[in-house]
């Protein structure tokens, strides 16, 4: 009797060894964090077979790798959606702007995604890291009403992507505010309801790798 005992104990255990080896808990990596190696942000690529990569995440079994162009806010189009296991992803792509993110997955649990973004150009952007931007209104010193609207314009510099717009008051010397800093594409900006004081504004082109010097004037409202 006291052999069969035994026996059916040994079964009881070896049942609840076999049992919790099914039921082992799946970590959590909800808080842990992607970190993407290459393409980083604001990245200039110029091969067209892109290499995407990531360091590993502990407890992670897949990878979840999308990427967008020009981005995942405004796409036109997703042109990756994959779940792989590796930690790298060759895609070729043509000309433009994208964005990629991954994120760590397990049977239970996912990571945020850590997101990129880059542009692919097979010919680098021009340098015009020289050019003067010329403002061509308000002119310097010009005065306004607080009624007024002002209109800001300046000449297009080529081979620039956009625009720095900024105002300061009372100078960028010594601002006691900026109330403006934009980047924008076009060559204008229009602002109202100004308070009676002194201003300067600036404006400066980029594009992806160079940008020219800021050209500054001021202007009064009384």
């Amino acid at each position: 009797m006291k052999l069969i005992k035994n026996i059916v104990f040994i079964l009881v255990l070896a049942f609840c060894f076999v049992g919790c080896e099914y039921i082992t808990e799946v970590a959590d990596i909800s808080e842990k964090t992607v970190v993407g190696l290459a393409p980083k942000s604001n990245t200039i690529v110029t091969d067209r077979d892109v290499v995407f990569s990531w360091n590993p995440v502990a407890d992670a079994e897949n990878y979840k790798l999308q990427i967008a162009t020009p981005n995942f806010e405004n796409a036109s189009q997703i042109v990756t959606d994959s779940t792989m296991s590796v930690l790298s992803f060759t895609k070729t792509l043509s000309s433009g702007n994208y964005e990629w993110r991954v994120r760590a997955e397990n049977s239970e649990y996912a990571t945020a995604y850590t997101v990129h973004e880059f542009i692919l150009t097979e010919s680098p952007p021009k340098d015009i890291s020289n050019q003067v931007i010329a403002l061509t209104a308000p002119t310097n010193n010009a005065t306004f009403s607080t009624t007024d609207p002002v209109n800001f314009s300046w000449e297009t510099v080529e081979d620039a992507d956009s625009y720095v717009f900024q105002i300061a008051i009372p100078d960028f010397d010594n601002p006691t505010e900026v109330i403006e800093d934009k980047i924008i594409t076009e060559t204008s900006f229009s602002k109202s309801n100004f308070e009676v004081g002194d201003y300067e504004w600036r404006v400066k082109a980029k594009n992806s790798i160079y940008e020219t010097a800021y050209t500054t004037q001021s202007f009064k409202v009384q």
